[in-house]
């Protein structure tokens, strides 16, 4: 059985996009130290602590230091958090840790 014209391109499509891949934020260590501590005001489910941690992560964004794709999966994971879906938050921002690449 032959594939559908389409199945080649659709693979092609997938590969040059990155099929869903975690999004990267790069070697910065102040980026990286702004990620773990909105880890941890995330563990700890205070609500002020994820606030001081987004503005934090929302200047490294404006300096050119995040990534958009970046941010837009940290804000996402954000309003999880403000939401009080502390548990989803958790689980999504520690696989987005966990799939980052040694630089």
């Amino acid at each position: 059985m032959q594939n559908p014209w389409w199945v080649p391109r659709l693979f092609l499509l997938l590969a040059a996009t990155g099929c869903g891949h975690t999004p990267q934020m790069g070697a910065d260590p102040n980026t990286f130290k702004a990620v773990d501590a909105f880890y941890t005001a995330i563990s700890m489910r205070e609500q002020a602590l994820v606030e001081r941690s987004a503005q934090a992560i929302s200047q490294l964004k404006s300096e050119g230091k995040l990534p958009d794709q970046v941010s837009k999966a940290l804000g996402e994971i954000e309003a999880m958090a403000r939401a009080d879906k502390w548990e989803a938050a958790q689980t999504q921002l520690s696989a987005f840790m966990r799939d980052q690449r040694p630089r």
